[in-house]
């Protein structure tokens, strides 16, 4: 545990009706439901600090190629996934319809399952997202 979540490694895409669910994927549910609650409190923080502000979502283009979901307000941003390859990012970019739910989730039973059905843990994001990618130096 204790893991940055924006840099977790596996990275999940789940469709919950007709709204996407994305997410770091921990082994243990334990993990990824401590992990959620980082992630749930991060997002908190920025938002009431930014209130002001509306936010959008964006990613930001790594060095290797991948890229990383940004939540970004006013001058401020906060890094909430890194490592999304192409392929996941074109399947996000397809199914984005301006609202989707942010969690975590775990292998349980063979299967991969999300906290934000098991636990109701996700945070529920309505924004425009902007697939234009941008650079911070």
């Amino acid at each position: 545990m204790g893991q940055d979540i924006s840099r977790a490694g596996k990275i999940a895409l789940v469709m919950l009706g007709e709204v996407p669910a994305i997410g770091p994927s921990f082994r243990r549910k334990e993990e990824a439901r401590w992990n959620a609650q980082g992630l749930l409190k991060k997002i908190d923080h920025f938002l009431q600090e930014a209130h002001l502000h509306p936010y959008r979502v964006m990613f930001q283009r790594q060095a290797d190629g991948c890229s990383t979901l940004v939540i970004k307000s006013g001058t401020a941003a906060v890094e909430i996934l890194a490592n999304m390859d192409e392929l996941l990012l074109k399947r996000f970019q397809k199914v984005f319809r301006n609202l989707f739910i942010l969690t975590c989730f775990y292998e349980g039973d063979g299967k991969l399952e999300c906290l934000a059905v098991t636990e109701g843990l996700g945070a529920v994001l309505y924004s425009a997202c902007d697939f234009s990618f941008f650079q911070t130096r």
